[in-house]
Order: C-alpha cells, then structure tokens, then sequence
C-alpha cells in the first residue's frame, strides 16, 4: 500500500495561493447568482413587496457597485449614489407606512441601472475586488462613515 510523501509547506504559500486567487475573475455561477437574486429584488420592489428584504437587498448592491466603481470597475458618479440614496430612502420611507415596500415606476430606472451595472461589474471584476467591497459595505453597517474614494486619497 502506498503512503502520501509528507513534505512542510511554507506558511506564506498559503497566504500566497489565497492572493492569486483574488486575482482571478469571479466565479461564473457565483456571479450569474448575485446578479440574479439582485434582479429579483429589484423586480420584487417593482411589484410590492411584503416585505423589507428586497429593499435591504437593493441597498447592499446599490453600495457595492458604489465601491466596486470606486475600485475602477465601472463608473457611478457620488451624485448617482446621492440620487439612487434619496430613492431607496423613499422606498423604506412608503414601506414602514403602508407596510408594502415598492418602487415608483419613474424611480424603477434608477435603480435598474444600478443593478444592472453590478451585474456587469460581477461578470468583469476580481474576487478580490468583490472581497473588499463587501469587506467595505460590512464596516460601512458596522457604522463606519461613508467616505468616496477621492476623499481616502487625499
């Protein structure tokens, strides 16, 4: 019966591998499920939803394509996220009212364009760049300010 050779492997090698990893594309089938579950949400607020999530949900892309923008993959000026802000802000704003979270269909376009910029940014950006958004929208609900990338840099 034969045995496996044992050999060491240096520490770094893993940290190596992992930051290779990151800068690959992200995988297909991940991106085509972000992409789509973000295209369902947007379609759940066009019909009313029930429920908040979809909001919650719309909210989450419309800040990471923000930051994924901000990382150079794509463009999403700091007045789009202002105006896409004040629409999402209306939504929750309707919702907590009447109990229905729903897009007006002159705000449907806004955030459609949103959306489908993410979808785009899936399909185009590294893992690591997906990384550090997401790393970056979690410090963001964790209550830290937001702060656009021209202002980091200086």
């Amino acid at each position: 019966m034969s045995s496996t050779i044992p050999f060491r492997r240096p520490a770094h090698a893993t940290h190596t591998r992992l930051s290779k990893a990151q800068l690959l594309p992200i995988a297909r089938g991940i991106a085509d499920e972000l992409a789509l579950r973000a295209h369902l949400a947007l379609e759940a607020l066009r019909a009313g939803s029930p429920d908040i999530g979809p909001a919650q949900q719309i909210t989450e892309v419309m800040l990471l394509a923000k930051f994924l923008a901000d990382a150079g993959h794509g463009i999403f000026s700091d007045d789009a996220l202002v105006d896409a802000d004040e629409t999402i802000a209306r939504v929750f704003d309707r919702g907590r009212e009447s109990g229905s979270w729903a897009i007006h269909a002159d705000e449907f376009d806004r955030l459609a364009a949103i959306v489908s910029l993410y979808d785009h940014q899936l399909k185009r950006a590294t893992l690591g760049a997906l990384t550090a958004a997401s790393d970056r929208l979690e410090r963001f609900k964790a209550g830290e300010p937001y702060q656009s990338s021209r202002r980091k840099r200086a």
